[in-house]
């Protein structure tokens, strides 16, 4: 441990606690990654545990997991028109983003496509700064993605009658379940790892506590200091990468996630209405939760607040991340075979 990790933790921890007294959706994470990144952008040196953010990403996968509650075959199978949606929604979302970054705003092809897949905020991040991708570009547009589409599925709660968005409040309570959180994380993480499936940390362990609890073999309760301390090093490591970045460097990120938004907006309501059509008695708010692509924590929380059914959302959700992971590998194949990958 060095000043730089200590000073970068109690930043970390003022700017989630200074958006969770404000009640901004996804506080700490958010609030972290803010409060670090503009510290990096001033010339201060922003430093972590390395050790701590797969361990950090487990963590989160596994909460995600959570989100199924008891569930029936057959209810999963009643499922199967609308998701059939999810990959069209994916598709369209990815290929209209990819040509406007590419051909608009001029980013190179792995950049372009990890800032255009409407995947989670830190598994786009973390593994497109594996592949090669422009780290500073990747966290604007996606932090602009989840920041405004949280905020607004936030406000279109309250609008409805939400008062309560049961945010994330420091609790000492279930803390017997830590070594069972951990236990099934790493599981679920060493078994993705080993059939090298890209984001292990985090898939392998919504996976496995999904599965576990949605069949009611284990049901997992969450000690939310643990989680709080996984989203502060989460948005703490993504900060580090602003070390160095102007200000005047960063508009052109900013346009584009600006623009991403509106992509995604339009083809969502597309494939929204298409979705009702193959299901009609499906809320409205239901369907816009389980398609939008923002923190799935939050959106679920949100589901949970406005009475939805929850596994819908939570599987809806989930499909469209894994669909994007496991189809990552031939995307990025097809991109280099193409002569793209490398400009």
């Amino acid at each position: 441990m060095n000043r730089f990790t200590v000073y970068s933790w109690l930043l970390g921890f003022a700017g989630g606690f200074l958006l969770f007294f404000v009640e901004v959706p996804l506080a700490w994470l958010l609030g972290s990654m803010i409060a670090a990144s503009m510290a990096a952008i001033a010339g201060l040196k922003i430093d972590t545990f390395k050790v701590v953010t797969p361990w950090s990403r487990c963590v989160l996968g596994a909460m995600v997991g959570t989100g199924f509650d008891s569930v029936n075959i057959d209810e999963l199978l009643s499922y199967w028109t609308t998701l059939t949606i999810v990959p069209l929604f994916v598709l369209l979302t990815t290929f209209f983003t990819f040509k406007c970054f590419k051909h608009i705003f001029g980013f190179d092809s792995l950049t372009a496509i990890f800032s255009a897949l409407p995947g989670g905020m830190v598994e786009m991040v973390t593994t497109g700064r594996e592949m090669g991708a422009d780290i500073k570009v990747l966290t604007i547009v996606h932090l602009m993605r989840v920041v405004i589409i949280v905020v607004s599925a936030a406000l279109m709660g309250l609008f409805i009658g939400v008062k309560d968005l049961k945010m994330q409040i420091p609790s000492f309570n279930h803390f017997e379940y830590i070594f069972l959180h951990l236990i099934l994380g790493l599981l679920g993480w060493k078994f993705l790892e080993f059939f090298k499936v890209p984001s292990a940390p985090l898939l392998g362990p919504m996976f496995l506590v999904a599965a576990l609890q949605g069949f009611g073999f284990v049901h997992l309760e969450l000690f939310t200091p643990l989680i709080i301390l996984a989203q502060v090093a989460i948005g703490i490591d993504i900060a580090q990468s602003f070390f160095g970045v102007s200000i005047a460097s960063m508009w052109r990120a900013l346009l584009a996630g600006i623009t991403s938004i509106l992509i995604t907006i339009i083809v969502l309501c597309f494939c929204a209405f298409l979705m009702f059509l193959a299901s009609s008695n499906i809320l409205w708010e239901q369907i816009i939760l389980s398609l939008l692509p923002g923190g799935q924590t939050e959106l679920a929380l949100l589901a949970f607040a406005l009475e939805l059914d929850l596994t819908f959302v939570v599987t809806h959700q989930m499909s469209r991340i894994a669909l994007i992971m496991f189809s990552l590998p031939l995307l990025l194949l097809s991109l280099k075979h193409l002569g793209q990958a490398n400009e």
